[in-house]
């Protein structure tokens, strides 16, 4: 009897580890990429920026309820000038949307909500594809002269969302460009 208990401890141990290994919030950096283990990808960022740690309160992606997940935040040092990553489940409503159902429904959105003006301007919405095939849905914009944008693509059933700020548009290409690097693990 005392085997079996054995047994079912180790299993319940087994499944326990199982279920914190398939976080979406399962990801490390290297040297110069982000590798995350749950959707399967790795990123390298442009040399200009360094990872920055997520904020404790959204790094473990526990919540069942959570539609959304941070994955990865890189700054060029003090400069509010970056890339942060977003795993956002399709499918799910969130507090006040309704589910998406592919990159172009969130670029669509965004574009929507976006009001042209002194602070946004240069709006502009497209669809480019890697290397590899992936595609990904993006939205181009300078807010208060700034260059911006947020590329998304598809993995599985969730989005990977990029969004990029930087101060000069060589900088913004790099970004954007690294985006595009993004490559899928087997």
């Amino acid at each position: 009897m005392s085997k079996l208990k054995e047994l079912v401890s180790i299993l319940v141990a087994v499944s326990a580890y199982a279920v914190i290994a398939q976080s979406p919030a399962d990801g490390h950096t290297t040297k110069v990429s982000y590798v995350d283990t749950h959707f399967h990808f790795a990123y390298t960022w442009p040399a200009m920026l360094k990872p920055q740690p997520l904020p404790s309160a959204s790094a473990d992606g526990s919540n069942p309820r959570t539609y959304e997940s941070p994955l990865f935040i890189a700054r060029e040092g003090c400069e509010p000038y970056g890339v942060v990553i977003v795993a956002q489940k399709l499918g799910v409503a969130g507090p006040h949307s309704t589910p998406l159902t592919k990159s172009a429904d969130l670029i669509e959105r965004i574009a929507r909500s976006l009001r042209p003006g002194p602070i946004l301007s240069n709006i502009t919405r497209s669809e480019k594809k890697n290397p590899r095939g992936m595609v990904f849905d993006e939205l181009s914009y300078l807010q208060s002269g700034k260059p911006s944008s947020v590329i998304a693509t598809q993995v599985g059933e969730y989005l990977i969302i990029f969004k990029c700020n930087a101060r000069s548009v060589a900088e913004i290409r790099a970004m954007e460009d690294s985006v595009l690097t993004l490559r899928m693990l087997k």
